[in-house]
Order: structure tokens, then sequence, then C-alpha cells
């Protein structure tokens, strides 16, 4: 059992990762606004617009759980490499066999196709890795600060981040400043925001205002929006859209806030929490063959078919990285 110091965490760990699966079985749905019935399309609105938290938390989760630490960036690093690093060489070597040979029929490719299967990552969802890589390796520097900055530091960091989401933000080209922000910008502020709430006091009126605001704004203003343009509108779900770092802060304090789990419920969070990483790296590719067998969100009503379509997803691929760490040396790779 987790330490009930921290069971929030690892339930937020487990929210976060049913969020991304829900925002990916919800897409193809989402994207086919104006094609879709308003009933049917609202529902993706609700499942991806709705959990747009996902990847915020768990840059968060990163913030709270390692910028307290004091350690030898030799050990950190480490460390770090073989829990991160090792399982996503292994799965995007996965996914580039696979689009060798499902995507290109096996024909013969070329060293270039090859190096940016790595460099540029072999799937989408990969972005998160090469982010989180480059959060991590500031994380040494940010954490030595943050144990030692007064409380009118962490605020000011912080209010200069929420500066630039509001006024710097490359998603709102026209709220740009004169004066350039770049220190303040970026997921190093989400990563400090998990620190800040995980140890500090917060009201659960002002989380529930945040969460619930936010949220709201998301999906309406994405609707609206997407009604004025005659096609889907994205920026609102972007991770730094202002709608996303309030509903995202908003949940962080209300998990926080309720800290207990579920009755009879702590075993199964605790075993997506530590399979977590790896369900995140192998679920595309489960999705894909999913839709193979005509299990998608729009299968039956989105309502319906969004949810079962995750939850199915989220068994074979719990499954998958259970059965690698069963396998020798498998606890390195399955994440």
């Amino acid at each position: 059992m987790a330490n009930p110091k921290v069971q929030y965490l690892d339930n937020l760990r487990v929210t976060a990762t049913l969020a991304v699966l829900l925002i990916h079985s919800a897409a193809n749905v989402l994207l086919s606004f104006g094609k879709t019935p308003d009933s049917a399309w609202w529902f993706a609105n609700l499942y991806n617009g709705g959990f747009r938290y996902a990847v915020p938390i768990f840059v968060m989760l990163s913030g709270a759980l390692l910028l307290p630490r004091e350690e030898e960036i030799g050990s950190f690093f480490k460390k770090s490499f073989l829990r991160i690093i090792v399982p996503f060489l292994f799965y995007n070597t996965v996914f580039a066999l696979f689009n060798w040979q499902v995507r290109l029929g096996g024909r013969p490719v070329s060293p270039s196709w090859i190096f940016k299967q790595y460099f540029e990552g072999a799937s989408y969802h990969f972005w998160y890795i090469y982010m989180i890589v480059g959060v991590y390796l500031f994380i040494p520097i940010i954490g030595a600060w943050v144990r030692k900055a007064s409380e009118s530091h962490l605020r000011f960091f912080l209010g200069m981040w929420l500066v630039t989401i509001l006024f710097d933000n490359p998603h709102f080209p026209g709220l740009s400043l004169p004066v350039k922000l770049p220190y303040f910008t970026g997921y190093l502020g989400y990563l400090v925001l998990g620190y800040y709430i995980a140890n500090h006091t917060v009201s659960r009126l002002f989380a529930w205002l945040l969460f619930v605001l936010g949220t709201l704004w998301t999906m309406e203003g994405t609707y609206l929006q997407s009604l004025e343009d005659g096609k889907f509108y994205g920026l609102l779900y972007a991770n730094f859209s202002p709608s996303v770092v309030m509903s995202t802060a908003g949940l962080f304090m209300l998990f926080k806030a309720y800290e207990g789990t579920i009755p009879g419920t702590i075993r199964l969070r605790d075993w997506i929490s530590s399979h977590s990483y790896g369900i995140y790296l192998v679920h595309i590719i489960v999705l894909f063959y999913l839709v193979k067998i005509k299990i998608y969100g729009a299968m039956w009503h989105p309502s319906i078919g969004i949810p079962l379509t995750a939850i199915i997803c989220l068994l074979i691929s719990s499954v998958i990285v259970w059965l690698l760490r069963r396998i020798p040396f498998g606890k390195y790779i399955a994440g």
C-alpha cells in the first residue's frame, strides 16, 4: 500500500493515465465536428476536452515527487535513464518495426528514415518523452533552487509563468508581450506548480472553482469557436491554454484536499500506477489494432464507445506491460 502521505499522487497518476486513453479514444469523433451530430460530438468534447489535464498532471507529479529530493546529479540521471530512456528505446523500436512492416509494407528504408524514427519518435505520442527528458535535465538545478527559495520567490516565478500563459503564449500570438520571457515559459512552470501545491494547504472551494471553470471554458469555448470556424478548433485544448492550466491546477488541488482513495480500489490503483509508464508507451499500438477489430470511439454512441474503448485499451496495455515484466530483464524495458 502506498504511503498515506502520497496516496493522492498515486490517485493523480492513475487519473492522468486514464485521461490519456480517453483523449486518444475520443480523437476521431472529436475531429469529425460538423459531420457528427452535436449530441454525439459533445461526448467526444467531454472525454477529450474535459480531460486535457493529462500531460500537465504527469509533469506536476514529477515536480511534487522529485524537486524535494536532494540527490547527486550522477545518481539522479542514472536512475532516470534506466526508468525513462531504456523503456522508451524498447517501445520506440517496436513502433519503428511496426511502421516499417505495417505502414510501409516492409519496403526497404533509408538510413535517414531510421534516424528519423529515433530523432523524432516512431509514434506521435512519444513527443512527451522528448519533452520530459528535457524537463528532467533541469530538475537538479530547479530542485536545488526550490528547496531554498522563499515563498515570495516561488510565487514570483509562478506569477511570471502565468503571465506568459496569458500574454506570451505561442498559441495566442495576438497577445504577445514586447518583453520576452522565455525563462518563465514551458513545462518548467508545471514542474514548479506541482511542487508548490504539494507543499501548501489549498482551499477546496478555490480548487473546485478552478477545475470547473477551466473545464467548462475549454469545452464550451471549443464548441463555440468550432461553430464559428465550421471545423474543429483545438487551441483551447493546448497544454498551455489558460483554461487547461486552470483545470489542471484545480484538479491537483482537489486530489490533495480529498486525499482518500475509494475503499476496495487501492490494490487496483497501485497496480495501474506502477504500470502507468508502460501503458502510456504501448497504448497507441493497442488502439490501432482495436480499430482493426471494430472497437473504437464511434462503434456505438460515443457516450459508451469512447470510455469502453479506453477501458479495453487499459486492460490490454496493462497485461502487455505485466507480461513483459515476467521475462528475463523485462523489468528494465516494460516501463
